[in-house]
């Protein structure tokens, strides 16, 4: 099966029977395997970030080790959960924390973190954010006696990318890549510009497809759009040390959620004023004709979420064509990517074939998100249906959004019957 994760297994791999071979029993706390106490901790915890191909082999390495030691310690129970926690789906805080270590002492955790550097300096991982790097692929919660290699030390970035672009604040921290505001020098311009990053190491699959492969995707999809739909300009593609750049127009507005947040202000849908309502309807239909702009170039988007649309001048524009899928060629084969949580839909989570019924079923998520401006994402899972009811929302808004999100992909409605749902509901002032 292609489960659609940054690394696409062909089967699920139990760890397990890993841990066996070497007499270690464990027990199972979902989703993990734990090894020991892992709450009489009595320092701070090591972490090790490794992609799931490498986890059998890590196990291998790090599990006597351990053993010796008598240090308890957990690890995710399949290379699903590997695949998953890589792909943020448990969410960015906690990426990359796919092997957690519990020293008994501050001195254990220092002679673990030497010895460990040793045994895991051929594996790579994902950046774990909120931890300091002490290794080649591990991570620790607060400092310890251990000389950190100089390579891993935290350093500012600085400097120019490229022969012309120059970093000077940082947007969004990612594992994968960081996307950056940036300047390009070129012509002593000084023009704005987003400088993303493919940050090496932090994405392979069993095609050998990096990180930067899916920048260079992203780099080929924007330019075939250039001029059909609004979406940012492609300006440069670089490389500096193992990382990759793709340097993209600045377009300055606001995401599409700073817009639901700043029409809704502390009113639900059914108390924001006729123009509020008609703005932000507005905007998902400007959205759901550039999905189907996209789709008659034969393209899909497959992340059409929230952070992924910029509003400047009341025009929606949209962004990040990272997991996009070309459809008369098949390409990327398999396709990237997983998608968003709470806007993904269940065969893209399946890993099957893209179709166009993904993008339908993300596009009513994102209307639901519009109409109900949750606070968290807690509001936004589980069953939204009563919450939508609840507002007396109009018909046309509640059935568009039903079906959108319809299980069975047959059942979802096309794109030219959305716009005219909410053409023809648009509330008169």
């Amino acid at each position: 099966m292609n489960n659609g994760h940054p690394h696409c297994t062909t089967e699920i791999v139990a760890y397990g029977k890993f841990l066996l071979k070497f007499g270690i029993s464990y027990r199972i706390n979902d989703p993990w395997l734990e090894i020991g106490n892992c709450d009489s901790a009595n320092s701070g915890i090591l972490y090790i970030s490794v992609l799931s191909q490498d986890a059998e082999k890590l196990i291998h390495n790090v599990a006597p080790l351990l053993q010796a030691y008598n240090a308890p310690f957990r690890l995710l129970q399949n290379s699903h959960l590997f695949d998953l926690n890589n792909g943020f789906a448990f969410g960015t805080s906690d990426a990359g924390k796919v092997f957690m270590i519990y020293p008994s002492s501050d001195k254990q955790a220092a002679l673990l973190a030497e010895e460990l550097e040793l045994v895991t300096t051929e594996f790579e991982g994902i950046i774990i954010g909120d931890c300091i790097r002490i290794g080649k692929v591990l991570y620790t919660t607060e400092s310890i006696a251990f000389k950190i290699p100089k390579i891993y030390r935290i350093k500012k970035r600085k400097g120019i990318i490229g022969n012309y672009y120059v970093p000077i604040r940082l947007l969004k921290f990612s594992p994968k890549g960081d996307i950056n505001l940036g300047v390009s020098l070129k012509g002593l311009s000084f023009t704005p510009c987003i400088i993303k990053q493919a940050r090496a190491g932090s994405f392979t699959d069993k095609f050998k497809r990096q990180s930067f492969h899916k920048l260079q995707w992203q780099k080929t999809v924007l330019e075939s759009l250039q001029g059909k739909v609004p979406t940012p300009r492609v300006i440069d593609f670089c490389r500096k040390g193992r990382d990759h750049y793709l340097i993209i127009e600045y377009i300055e507005g606001e995401s599409l959620l700073q817009k639901i947040i700043s029409i809704h202000g502390n009113q639900n849908w059914k108390n924001l004023s006729v123009k509020n309502r008609n703005e932000l309807l507005n905007y998902f239909l400007q959205i759901t004709e550039i999905i189907n702009s996209l789709h008659q170039l034969g393209y899909l988007h497959r992340d059409i979420q929230i952070n992924n649309f910029i509003v400047k001048d009341q025009k929606v524009y949209i962004i990040d064509f990272e997991l996009a899928y070309y459809m008369p060629a098949g390409i990327p084969n398999p396709a990237f990517g997983f998608g968003t949580a709470g806007f993904v839909s269940p065969e893209q989570k399946a890993g099957l074939t893209p179709t166009p019924a993904e993008d339908i079923y993300s596009l009513g998520a994102l209307l639901a998100f519009i109409i109900l401006n949750p606070q968290n994402s807690l509001e936004f899972s589980g069953n939204i249906y009563n919450a939508l009811v609840s507002l007396n929302l109009e018909e046309n808004i509640l059935e568009t959004i039903v079906s959108c999100l319809d299980p069975v992909a047959e059942n979802r409605p096309s794109l030219p019957a959305i716009i005219n749902a909410l053409k023809a509901d648009f509330i008169k002032v």
